[in-house]
């Protein structure tokens, strides 16, 4: 049995797609240090993972005085790279400090190759990026010296899926980092849908992130674009209509219940802060309907609505 540390603080969809590991280490004992605000989506009954840490809260903690066989550090971000460098450990993989730099071990150059701290800059690293047809998942075990075969993402039990209502979940908000994530015909699409019989329930916020997550686990279809909702929708195995339209769409799996609807201009938004607006304008509402009605689950006539 393994002593392994991950560090992976954000965004809180990709702490829940990164729950995958949890699969490969599933008889030895993980300690997981994300975010505070993340903590509530980690799946604090599976066995393997003993200890979960604020980053915040982390000079309260004695991870300094553990030894680890191996620290996995999976976000640029200085502090969390400054922790895994001082993490004591047989091996460690992914982000690290060295003086004022943030660097990365030659194990997971797959990844940070293409991201902010890139050894090759940003211009380059953004065409990596572009690039790739990779899953995140597929790249990360792959890093980690593993096949990928489709190990899917964990939650807290306490989130139950009740998909026989037949109720469809939209997404309509993201975070305010990415203006271009949101879609501008979400109520023209809920409109078209609920004069054919279908229930559309708009998600808004709630007290807790619990709270949000058993809302989309309330529903049987999601639609919406990259954002948390989605990697919640596909960890409760609810099909799910996603809309990029200026994120990676292949690092997306989708495990055989996504449909994924891309902007024909994806490339000139990509990861872009600013608003693009063709990049929305170029989704069309009959696509996005089309791809309701398209969801075998979803057949009015099937369910007798």
């Amino acid at each position: 049995m393994s002593k392994i540390a991950i560090i992976k603080i954000g965004a809180t969809g990709d702490v829940v797609r990164t729950t995958v590991l949890l699969h490969l280490y599933k008889n030895d004992e993980v300690t997981w240090i994300t975010a505070r605000h993340n903590i509530p989506v980690l799946p604090f009954k599976q066995a393997s993972l003993r200890s979960v840490l604020a980053l915040e809260d982390i000079d309260t903690t004695d991870v300094l005085d553990q030894h680890f066989d191996l620290v996995i550090s999976l976000d640029d971000d200085f502090k969390c790279a400054e922790l895994a460098a001082s993490i004591k450990s047989n091996k460690l993989f992914g982000a690290y400090a060295k003086g004022n730099l943030i660097c990365y071990t030659d194990t997971s150059n797959e990844w940070f190759d293409m991201g902010l701290s890139s050894r090759f800059g940003r211009e380059r690293a953004d065409r990596l990026k572009w690039e790739n047809k990779c899953s995140y998942q597929e790249i990360l075990f792959r890093m980690l010296g593993y096949n990928f075969k489709g190990e899917e993402y964990f939650i807290p039990e306490d989130i139950i899926s009740k998909a026989q209502n037949n109720i469809i979940g939209i997404e309509s908000r993201a975070g305010a980092r990415w203006p271009t994530k949101i879609w501008n015909q979400y109520s023209e699409l809920s409109i078209a849908l609920e004069k054919e019989g279908y229930q559309c329930v708009f998600f808004k916020d709630r007290e807790s992130i619990k709270d949000y997550m058993q809302d989309i686990g309330d529903v049987s279809l999601f639609i919406g674009g990259d954002t948390l909702g989605m990697h919640i929708a596909l960890a409760l195995k609810i099909p799910v209509i996603a809309i990029f339209t200026c994120t990676s769409a292949a690092e997306i799996f989708g495990y055989s219940r996504m449909k994924k609807i891309v902007s024909p201009f994806l490339e000139k938004a990509f990861y872009k802060t600013d608003y693009i607006p063709e990049a929305v304008d170029s989704i069309e509402l009959s696509d996005v309907h089309d791809a309701v009605k398209e969801s075998f689950i979803l057949d009015p006539l099937k369910h007798g609505w």
